[in-house]
């Protein structure tokens, strides 16, 4: 029984040293799925590609623009190659603005620019004559009046050439040059001023909104989209335009050599075509653009082929980029607010607003 004893005790420690040790359990860790960690990283990477998209293009187009202006150097001056006696050409095109720095997107003419590329022109020793290119429905009276006070400034010969359109503050900028052009179609005259009022207080009683202002004095909310305009203050506004319509005149008599009285009988309003402001005296010649560089070559006393030179406002690149950036970021609601104060404010202007 011992024997049996020992045998079966050797033989289960044999047993028990060649079984192999459990396996030892894995500790468990629990990590989260490689997508969803990196999900906010796709949806970062997502919006900040969406908005450099447009920005890229942008940037494709500023240096496409930077590219076209190959040939006009920093200070303004688009030249022709050579060198020599030439015609310099300064364009106001689009609505009149008063102001100092260019309104790059919308294309209009901002007085501080004209006013700097006249001046420009008027101090370029190799320019003889300037034709000012006028394709304006006119605009502001402020800066109607700056680009014609540059104008009176300079002692070289100016041809003023009318295109589509040299209305109202196109052409009371046109009035002080030297000789005056425009085609046979042109839109001219409308020599008067313009104030619009919008009243919106039957709307707002609509609504059942009111609007209160406090002021200081009966006039000081003049104007307001939201007040009906009083008689007196009628007559307040009425004596600003008439005073800008007196200078109007004053410009013209002055600028063609005619009398207050047939100036008077000409400024109601109306607009003339180039024959029939040839007619009236308005303009001196019916041509175009190049019939007017040849005038102006004229008169500056170049003879042969002039030279042209163009005087512009050239953007740096960073212009441009604000310029377009601004555009890209601006809001629905901020485009809202720019037509809603665009209403709200009264301009006085020199401005034809009629059909062209």
């Amino acid at each position: 029984m011992e024997e049996m004893t020992s045998t079966n005790l050797d033989t289960e420690a044999e047993t028990a040293v060649s079984q192999p040790d459990p396996p030892t359990q894995p500790t468990v860790i629990h990590v989260k799925p490689e997508a969803n960690n990196r999900q906010p990283l796709w949806i970062l990477g997502s919006v900040i590609i969406g908005f450099l998209l447009p920005i890229c293009a942008c940037a494709v187009l500023l240096f496409s623009s930077v590219a076209s202006l190959s040939l006009t150097d920093w200070s303004g001056l688009s030249a022709a190659p050579g060198v020599g006696d030439a015609v310099a050409i300064v364009r106001v095109e689009g609505s009149i603005l008063s102001g100092d720095q260019a309104d790059l997107l919308s294309g209009n003419a901002v007085s501080g620019r004209v006013v700097q590329n006249l001046r420009d022109a008027a101090a370029n020793d190799d320019v003889k004559a300037i034709v000012l290119r006028v394709d304006s429905p006119g605009g502001s009276v402020t800066g109607s009046a700056q680009i014609y006070e540059a104008i009176k400034e300079i002692d070289k010969p100016v041809v003023a050439s009318m295109a589509a359109t040299a209305a109202s503050g196109g052409y009371y900028i046109s009035a002080p040059a030297d000789y005056i052009m425009a085609r046979p179609d042109s839109v001219t005259g409308s020599i008067g001023v313009i104030l619009t009022l919008f009243n919106a207080e039957a709307l707002l009683e609509e609504l059942g909104v009111s609007i209160i202002s406090i002021t200081s004095g009966d006039n000081k909310a003049l104007g307001s989209l939201w007040e009906e305009l009083k008689p007196e203050q009628r007559v307040i506004l009425e004596d600003f335009v008439d005073e800008a319509y007196e200078e109007f005149v004053r410009v013209i008599v002055e600028g063609r050599d005619l009398s207050e009285a047939e100036v008077l009988s000409l400024a109601d309003g109306r607009i003339y075509t180039g024959r029939q402001a040839l007619a009236n005296g308005l303009v001196d010649e019916l041509g175009d653009l190049e019939q007017a560089i040849v005038k102006a070559a004229e008169l500056g006393g170049i003879e042969g082929e002039p030279r042209l030179v163009e005087f512009e406002t050239t953007p740096s690149f960073w212009q441009l980029f604000d310029g377009f950036s601004s555009q890209l970021t601006k809001s629905e609601s901020d485009r809202v607010w720019e037509a809603f104060e665009s209403f709200s404010r009264p301009y006085i202007e020199y401005r034809y607003v009629g059909p062209r």
